[in-house]
């Protein structure tokens, strides 16, 4: 398979080469951190290496969402608009908000009990209407918010079908092989879901956040690849004019 730059050179480096293809990255971080706002750095990198995002949203409306992600300059819209990225909109489906933007995908019967067919079907729809033969780059935001609409039990089971769907999509369709990265915040999830999200990963990152410093301490604590090299102390995190910067 191959690997696949985050288009950050010390990131890849440090987990060994880069991304795998067909592969999950956890990124685990606590409530004042912006450990978070790595993903959308990798998703930016590799949507100019011709990529397309796809933001799975169960925590906030697309207004706030848009707000939050304008400290890392990341223009959903006009990403949206350009035909780089679409949004499966689950926040907004379960409290029957919908929007003019074509790049917005909801369901306004999406419910806990039925969720997995429906989801399947929205996503379909992306990869029909948009994706085509680009790779998809998901980023699940968040995975704390999906088991707090879904329940964390219903949540883990949902995990557990969607690797089975992966790994038959992989033997039987013909398309380029998706990156998926999950956020997931400590503080609103149990060690549980964090166990078994982290199990259905090949890369997890961790951060940890200080209250007297803008550096946080980001930990990579799993990585696949051969070559990757645990580091004594970490690496430290920050945003700064609305880049990512790693030391």
């Amino acid at each position: 398979m191959e690997v696949l730059s985050t288009g950050i050179p010390v990131l890849d480096e440090a987990l060994g080469g880069g991304l795998l293809e067909d592969s999950n990255l956890l990124i685990i971080y606590d409530t004042y951190s912006n450990g978070w706002t790595l993903a959308f750095e990798v998703l930016r990198n590799r949507i100019r290496e011709g990529d397309f995002g796809v933001i799975i949203d169960s925590v906030l409306p697309l207004t706030p969402l848009k707000m939050e992600l304008g400290m890392l300059n990341f223009d959903v819209e006009k990403e949206g608009r350009a035909g780089n990225l679409a949004i499966l909109d689950i926040f907004s489906s379960f409290h029957k908000l919908s929007y003019d933007e074509d790049y917005v995908y909801t369901d306004s019967t999406l419910d806990s009990e039925t969720f997995l067919p429906k989801y399947l079907h929205l996503y379909r729809r992306v990869l029909k209407e948009r994706i085509h033969e680009r790779r998809p780059i998901g980023i699940d935001v968040t995975v704390d918010g999906l088991a707090f609409l879904l329940g964390e039990e219903s949540t883990i089971k949902l995990f557990q079908s969607l690797m089975a769907l992966k790994e038959r999509a992989k033997m039987e369709e013909k398309r380029k092989r998706p990156i998926n990265i999950f956020l997931l915040n400590r503080g609103r999830a149990s060690d549980k879901l964090v166990s078994w999200i982290s199990l259905y990963s090949q890369y997890v990152i961790e951060f940890c956040s200080s209250a007297d410093s803008i550096k946080e301490k980001m930990v990579i604590r799993k990585s696949t690849l051969p070559e990757f090299k645990p580091r004594e102390g970490g690496y430290r995190f920050r945003i700064e004019n609305g880049r990512v910067i790693i030391e």
